[in-house]
C-alpha cells in the first residue's frame, strides 16, 4: 500500500476505532482503518463486562456522560439492524447497610438532577422478587431498567464489516512506526510501506500515548488499569437475570455480577493499576477475591463450575476525563482515555468525532445510500442456521463445539467472511467455538485444523 493517499486514516481498530470508521463511511471520504495487531478488537475491547450503560454511572456534566448516553441510545436503535443482540435485563445497585443506603439516596438525587429519570429506588421486596437467590440483608437498591447486556466481541466486528461494505479500507498487522507531516499531509510509515492522509484520528487505545508521541504530541500519559473476571457455567444462569452492582466509591465502581448474552454469569472486574500495558495476567489472589464476592451475593453459585477466567486492561490516562483533542491546524484528532465506557459510548463517540472531522477538518457530503450489513447473532438461544426452514447445508448439522453448539458450517462461514479472523483467538470470538465448559479440550484440534486450512487457502 506504499504511496496510497487517503482523506482520513484511523489508527486503532478497537470498538471505538471501528465505530468511527463506520460513522465516516457515511461520507464521501476515502478512509482507512489501521490496526497494529493481526485482528480488530484484540486490545482493550476484548476484555470487559459487556454491560450497556445508560451513562447514569458516569461523571455528570462531562463529555463522557453525554457521549455514553448518546451511545446507549444509538446502540439500542442500530444494533438490531447489524444483527447484534441486546437484552435489557436492567440493573440493581444494592445497598447493604444504612451508610450505603444514605449514599444511594444521594446518588439517586444526583442522577435525576443530571437528567436520568428511568432509575428508581426500590425496597427489599422488589430486590428479592427480581433476584430470589440473592443473599439476605439487602436494604434498598436503585433499579435501572434500561441497562442491558450485549456481545462485546461481535460489536467491533460488525462496525468494521459495515465500514468495509461502505468503502473504508481495513488493514491489520500494520503498526504505525512513524508519523510526519509534510506539505499539509500526514505520512504514516508502517512495515508494509507508507500512506498519506489529510487527517489522522488516533484511536489506538492502550497505545494511544505512543502514537501521539510519534506525531510529536504529549498531552497525556497512559495509566492502565487491569480488571480480572470469572465466568460461571451456563448452569448458573437461572440464578441471575439482572446486573448486580455495589454502591460505588468515588474512585471505584466495584465488582459487579451480570448475566451474559452468551448464557453465563460473569463476576468482575478487579481494579489494579499496572505499569505494563501488555500485562494480561490473571492472578490467584484476584480470582479468589472475585469468587468470595460472588458467593457472598449469590451463595447458590457454590454448586456451579467456573468455566473461564480472563482480564481486561482499561486504557486510562493521568486524567479522569476523555481525552478527545482536536488539532485543527495539524488535522490530527486524538481519541484517548476512553477507559471502561468504550463499548457503551462507542457510537456516541463516533458521532462526536465525525462531527469534528467532517465539520472542521475534511468537509464532505453525506452519501445518499448505505450498504446494510448483518453479522450472525451469537446470543444464547438465538436462531441458528440449522434451524432454518427447507433444505439446510449439511455443514450446519455437524456440530464441532458441543459445549456451545457451534457447527462446522458456522466456523466455515466465519473463516470465509469479509475480514476473516487472522488468529485462532479471533475465530473463537467470531463463533464462540472453544469458549464453553471444556475450553476447547474436545474441539480445539478440529477448530485449529479448520483455521489452518483456511489460512493456507488464503495464502495461495
Amino acid at each position: 500500500m506504499t504511496g496510497e493517499r487517503f482523506d482520513v486514516a484511523i489508527v486503532g481498530a478497537g470498538v471505538v476505532g471501528c465505530a468511527v470508521a463506520r460513522e465516516l463511511s457515511r461520507y464521501a471520504l476515502r478512509t482507512i482503518l489501521i490496526e497494529a495487531r493481526s485482528d480488530l478488537g484484540d486490545g482493550a475491547s476484548k476484555g470487559n463486562s459487556a454491560v450497556l450503560s445508560t451513562g447514569a454511572d458516569t461523571p455528570f456534566g462531562t463529555l463522557e456522560c453525554r457521549l455514553v448516553a448518546r451511545g446507549h441510545q444509538r446502540y439500542l436503535a442500530e444494533a438490531p439492524g447489524l444483527g447484534l443482540p441486546v437484552e435489557l435485563v436492567g440493573s440493581l445497585t444494592v445497598a447493604w447497610n444504612a451508610a450505603e443506603a444514605e449514599r444511594l439516596a444521594a446518588i439517586e438525587a444526583e442522577t435525576v438532577a443530571a437528567g436520568f429519570h428511568s432509575g428508581r429506588m426500590v425496597g427489599p421486596a422488589e430486590i428479592y422478587r427480581r433476584v430470589p437467590q440473592l443473599a439476605p440483608g439487602a436494604v434498598c437498591a436503585i433499579w435501572e431498567p434500561e441497562e442491558g447486556i450485549v456481545d462485546p466481541f461481535s460489536t467491533p466486528y460488525a462496525y468494521a464489516r459495515d465500514a468495509l461494505a461502505n468503502g473504508v479500507e481495513v488493514r491489520s498487522a500494520c503498526p504505525v512506526e512513524r508519523a510526519e507531516r509534510r506539505d499539509g499531509l500526514w505520512q504514516l510509515q508502517m512495515p508494509q510501506g507508507a500512506i498519506e492522509a489529510a487527517v489522522v484520528v488516533n484511536c489506538a487505545g492502550l497505545h494511544g500515548a505512543r502514537v501521539e508521541a510519534l506525531a510529536g504530541y504529549a498531552d497525556f500519559a497512559m495509566r492502565p488499569r487491569r480488571g480480572q473476571f470469572l465466568v460461571y457455567d451456563k448452569s448458573a444462569r437461572p440464578l441471575l437475570d439482572v446486573v448486580l452492582k455495589p454502591v460505588p466509591s468515588p474512585t471505584y465502581r466495584g465488582i459487579l455480577m451480570t448475566p451474559t448474552i452468551f448464557g453465563n454469569v460473569l463476576v468482575g472486574p478487579t481494579a489494579e493499576d499496572i505499569d505494563d500495558i501488555d500485562d494480561w495476567r490473571v492472578t490467584r489472589e484476584s480470582l479468589d477475591l472475585l469468587k468470595a464476592a460472588a458467593l457472598r451475593l449469590l451463595p447458590g453459585l457454590a454448586a456451579h463450575e467456573i468455566t473461564a477466567t480472563y482480564c481486561g486492561i482499561r486504557p486510562g490516562t493521568d486524567r479522569p476525563e476523555y481525552r478527545i483533542i482536536p488539532r485543527l491546524d495539524e488535522r490530527w484528532l486524538t481519541v484517548g482515555g476512553i477507559r471502561s465506557t468504550g463499548l457503551s459510548g462507542s457510537l456516541g463517540i463516533a458521532e462526536h468525532v465525525a462531527g469534528i472531522v467532517v465539520g472542521e477538518m475534511a468537509p464532505a457530503a453525506r452519501k445518499p445510500a448505505v450498504v446494510p450489513v448483518r453479522v450472525p447473532s451469537l446470543a444464547f438461544g438465538a436462531p441458528r442456521p440449522w434451524m432454518r426452514d427447507g433444505d439446510v447445508d449439511a455443514a450446519y448439522r455437524e456440530i464441532v463445539c458441543h459445549c456451545e453448539g457451534i457447527t462446522c458450517g458456522e466456523i466455515r462461514d466465519a473463516l470465509a467472511a469479509p475480514l476473516p479472523p487472522c488468529s485462532l483467538k479471533a475465530l473463537k470470538r467470531r463463533t464462540r467455538a472453544m469458549f464453553g465448559r471444556c475450553q476447547g479440550f474436545h474441539c480445539g484440534a478440529r477448530v485449529q485444523a479448520m483455521f489452518d486450512a483456511a489460512a493456507a487457502a488464503r495464502g495461495r
